[in-house]
């Protein structure tokens, strides 16, 4: 039984890339002097045109969806001091309440322009961590403060394309 689905898997397979062997390529130039297409300047266009915007980030690993003057708190960043601003550059949704771009995996940065500002970075409770072995009377306890970064979004714009 095993056998005869894979066999039906390859014979699909097979079918599926002689398919796209044969289908034309089809490819589009920009029409754009910078590189841009019409229908990514009309989108972005768009976007512009809403009042509020919001973006979809990844910092230190995490996704925040964020807008202007929001609080971020993620783990702590290194090589920033308080009042650093910082930069958000990967950006995975740009969007309104009417339109979103995505990107694959990331937007473009021409597209847009997200500024923070490094507010404080305080330290987490005493996270208490007790280590035991069984049948045996030895218990290791550890404690471990974590660090914090508190970005305030100053700015999420999405710029403008000639």
């Amino acid at each position: 039984m095993f056998r005869t689905s894979v066999r039906l898997m390859q014979a699909v397979s097979t079918r599926i890339l002689n398919d796209i062997k044969k289908s034309p390529q089809v490819t589009t130039l920009p029409s754009s002097s910078l590189g841009y297409s019409e229908t990514t300047i009309t989108a972005l266009e768009s976007l512009r045109s809403q009042l509020h915007c919001y973006a979809v980030t990844e910092i230190v690993g995490r996704q925040y969806l964020i807008t202007k003057n929001d609080l971020i708190v993620t783990n702590r960043l290194r090589d920033v001091d308080l009042g650093d601003i910082v930069q958000l550059n990967r950006v995975k949704e740009l969007g309104s309440k009417d339109f979103t771009i995505k990107g694959d995996p990331y937007v473009s940065n021409d597209y847009y322009h997200i500024t923070a500002t490094v507010v404080e970075q305080p330290k987490g409770p005493f996270t208490e961590i007790i280590k035991k072995k069984k049948r045996n009377r030895r218990k290791k306890r550890i404690t471990h403060k974590q660090t914090y970064t508190v970005l305030r979004v100053r700015e999420v714009e999405v710029t403008k394309l000639q």
